[in-house]
């Protein structure tokens, strides 16, 4: 066994220190684990919402009688258009939230 200089009070306040680090990089994989996991169900909610509307959106499109002739190729610009805006919006809705935090 190799010798070293602690005494045995400072070899039990390393221990303590070794198992608070191994505790805090627990509980830092949890957290991360835990935002990943929430960030993909509601991206997974989100696409249930999309598909949902996008039935809707079709048929107004298809309502439209200039729109008729082209078929899917106006509903894909349309729904790209409005989808567009709707990224717009909640990007700049986001953001408004993350400056007021700076503040």
């Amino acid at each position: 066994m190799k010798e070293d200089n602690l005494s045995k009070i400072e070899r039990k306040e390393v221990a303590k220190m070794i198992a608070r680090k191994a505790l805090h990089n627990t509980s830092a994989i949890g957290k991360e684990f835990k935002k990943q996991t929430s960030t993909a169900i509601m991206a997974a909610f989100g696409l249930i919402i999309a598909l949902s509307w996008k039935d809707v959106i079709t048929d107004l499109v298809d309502k439209l009688g200039f729109v008729k002739s082209y078929g899917l190729l106006s509903t894909a610009v349309i729904l790209t258009i409005v989808s567009i805006i709707g990224i717009l919006l909640v990007s700049k809705w986001a953001n408004s939230g993350s400056s007021e935090e700076k503040k």
